[in-house]
């Protein structure tokens, strides 16, 4: 029975793990959230700029402070001033043209003047949401306080304006000489252009009208001030307070300048009892809103990513001064269900506990108010006068970062779980590709699948970069069952796991770095070939795959034959290429296998059968090996035509001189008719599937070899 509940309890908790997963995968997927979140990532360089201007600004030492003002007639405060401003200070209309530029991307296509307009429209309907009732503006409203009202914006606005312009265009579109498509996309936005912005102002008019507020930002912050209106100042109006605060921070909100007059009133300094802004400030939101350096301090602890932990070394220096934006944009916290759990509750927590330590008398009360950026256990000690301050901050900290710690570890095994299944979506999507004879180019996308294979390829790029990339080695085994040759595949691994390898030469061709992946590969394939003709023979051949066109490239030939007369493997080194291509379109590619052939290297057709590859190429003797299509070497058993064609090729090569070999055999009986055939070297799962060089040396568990 204990065995049952355990694995009950096991099963139930792998469930809710699957339907977290499920979820995260449908807000990767969702327009609207995968925009969101992809605009704050855009921002964050802005947010990293302005927030080092920001703690210049306010670092918390008097003397700084004093120089800052005089020196040069304060020219420095002006300057970090207007960095602030130009930066933070405009934060939410950056984040406007930024959610634009994503959501925008699979409705204008490649119409990048349609997607300019777009992101255009929405800014000016964002700056129409905030004009106020006499039709001034105020600046601050587009920094920090204007986030939730940026995010709104940027999406109903951006698609107002596609949903207008594809009804309008058709319409409106012009065929007159001289007008480009950028020219008509522009006339054919001017109404979309005017109807967007028209019902942004008059629904900021409405909101006036209607609540005697300015915009959506002063009617929140009006709610929330009247709902703490009649509560008293008690610990759980504390505990509603921060739990609201931090709510707001996960949906985009800047719950310090929303909740600020409830701050300044409720809690305002002076007043009775404990739970004052200054306590709040010191004791609850240590590192900034969330109390983020409880986060920060769990990321260095116990995360393995270098991407989070590098995002940790960057927020580090100013977390210490309580400036967390970096953290909050960059994880994001903003619509993270999973640490949006830890973010809402940590603060409550070492809030409840330094409440504790003041009712038990051990803690005076924090009644000196501190500079917001005056560093942790600094401000702990200034705002009660006492040791025990810093005290009780340090006891939160690790209250908090204990909290922190199970949710960055379920984040960190969510994400690996959610790579696992985007990699399995991606790799079924490009064999479904294959299958259909499609090119897909991944890169381009801006979707999970796009974002996968963006990682990938960057991984993949830095591993050539570095030459960690595997090579493994399928043995090729005549009728003896001795092994006459290997092919040389690529086996690269994400993590723990080998990816899918047309896939990956697919992302390195769509990257760039194919050509330096073909040249790791060679460079490890010369290296190996001293072992394994040690091992099994002078006589032995390895082969490497290359593509048409890099067969046509006279300058890689060289570097090819350069390469291979440098390690002593000419007559071994065997380059194999596939016979998807044509290649009587390639220009240099005889001459080149002309070249290679006088220096004693032999080229091979895979996958022959009946692609596009010229007879004339194995009537002049150009290719030495011709490896047989699985495709046709799985049926030759149950398809009579595939047996003749077999035998056919098998004919030809005793005839002109090449030597044939046939690849994915998979049982005994599929050899014994393709030795009938005429077949006499044979490759696949019968013998070894792709095994590292180490294993293919051993070559005990071959038939007929023995270490």
């Amino acid at each position: 029975m204990c065995y049952n509940r355990i694995h009950r309890e096991g099963s139930e908790g792998e469930a809710v793990l699957v339907r977290i997963r499920k979820a995260l995968y449908a807000m990767e997927n969702s327009p609207v959230l995968s925009a969101i979140k992809k605009g704050f990532l855009l921002v964050i360089p802005v947010v990293l700029t302005g927030s080092f201007a920001l703690l210049l600004l306010n670092f918390p030492v008097p003397a700084y402070q004093e120089f800052l003002a005089s020196f040069g007639g304060g020219v420095f405060f002006v300057l970090l001033q207007f960095i602030t401003d130009s930066t933070t200070g405009f934060l939410s209309l950056y984040l406007v043209l930024a959610i634009s530029y994503f959501y925008s991307d699979p409705l204008a296509g490649r119409n990048l003047t349609l997607r300019v307009m777009a992101m255009v429209t929405s800014c000016v309907c964002f700056i129409a949401s905030f004009g106020g009732e006499s039709g001034s503006l105020n600046l601050s409203c587009f920094g920090t306080i204007g986030v939730f009202t940026a995010m709104v914006c940027a999406i109903l606005a951006t698609r107002l304006f596609f949903a207008l312009n594809g009804r309008l265009y058709r319409q409106y579109r012009s065929y007159a000489a001289g007008n480009d498509i950028h020219f008509r996309s522009s006339m054919s936005s001017i109404l979309p252009v005017v109807v967007c912005v028209t019902v942004f102002a008059l629904g900021n008019l409405l909101l006036q009208k209607l609540f005697q507020v300015g915009n959506l930002n002063d009617l929140i912050s009006g709610l929330l001030f009247r709902a703490f209106g009649e509560l008293r100042r008690e610990p759980g109006n504390g505990v509603v307070f921060l739990l609201l605060l931090d709510l707001l921070w996960v949906f985009g909100i800047h719950g310090g300048n929303a909740l600020d007059p409830v701050a300044q009133t409720v809690f305002a300094a002076g007043s009775s009892g404990v739970i004052t802004k200054s306590f709040l400030d010191n004791f609850a939101v240590m590192g900034g809103s969330g109390a983020t350096l409880c986060l920060l301090l769990a990321l260095l602890l116990v995360s393995r990513q270098k991407s989070s932990r590098r995002l940790a070394y960057s927020a580090a220096p100013l977390a210490l001064f309580n400036i967390n934006e970096i953290l909050v944009f960059g994880l994001p916290i903003v619509l993270n269900p999973v640490l949006a759990i830890p973010f809402v509750l940590t603060p409550a927590a070492t809030m409840l506990l330094a409440y504790g330590a003041v009712a038990a008398g051990w803690m005076p009360m924090a009644q000196q108010a501190v500079n917001w950026t005056t560093p942790v256990f600094f401000s702990g000690y200034l705002a009660t006068g006492s040791w025990r301050g810093a005290a009780v901050q340090l006891v939160g900290i690790v209250l908090g970062t204990l909290i922190y710690i199970p949710f960055v570890l379920l984040s960190e095994r969510l994400q690996k779980d959610q790579e696992e299944y985007l990699i399995d979506e991606l790799t079924e999507h490009f064999a479904g590709a294959l299958r259909d004879e499609r090119q897909p180019c991944y890169l381009e996308r801006n979707d999970s699948l796009g974002m996968m294979a963006k990682r990938l390829a960057g991984r993949l790029r830095a591993d050539v970069a570095a030459g960690r990339v595997p090579v493994f080695y399928q043995p090729q085994v005549d009728a003896r069952g001795r092994v006459d040759g290997a092919e040389a595949l690529l086996r690269w691994q994400y993590g723990d796991r080998t990816l899918y390898p047309p896939l990956v030469v697919a992302l390195a061709q769509e990257d760039g770095c194919y050509e330096e992946l073909t040249w790791c590969v060679l460079s490890t394939v010369c290296a190996d070939i001293g072992p394994l003709r040690r091992r099994f023979g002078q006589e032995i051949h390895v082969s490497a795959n290359i593509v048409a066109e890099q067969l046509n490239d006279p300058d890689l030939t060289g570097r090819i034959i350069g390469l291979a007369e440098r390690t002593g493997v000419c007559q071994n080194l065997v380059l194999e290429v596939t016979e998807e291509t044509s290649l009587d379109h390639l220009p240099y590619i005889t001459a080149n296998i002309e070249r290679f052939g006088r220096h004693g290297i032999y080229l091979a057709i895979d996958d022959f059968s009946m692609g596009q590859t010229s007879l004339n190429y194995l009537r002049d003797n150009r290719f030495r090996y011709v490896k047989l299509d699985g495709g046709l070497v799985r049926q030759v058993r149950e398809n009579e035509r595939s047996r003749e064609i077999v035998g056919s090729i098998a004919a030809l090569g005793g005839s002109l001189g090449f030597q044939v070999i046939a690849e994915c055999v998979e049982t005994q009986e599929m050899r014994d008719t393709l030795l009938e055939l005429g077949c006499n070297v044979f490759q696949g799962y019968l013998y070894s599937p792709a095994v590292p060089l180490e294993t293919l040396l051993d070559a005990s568990f071959l038939p007929g070899e023995k270490a």
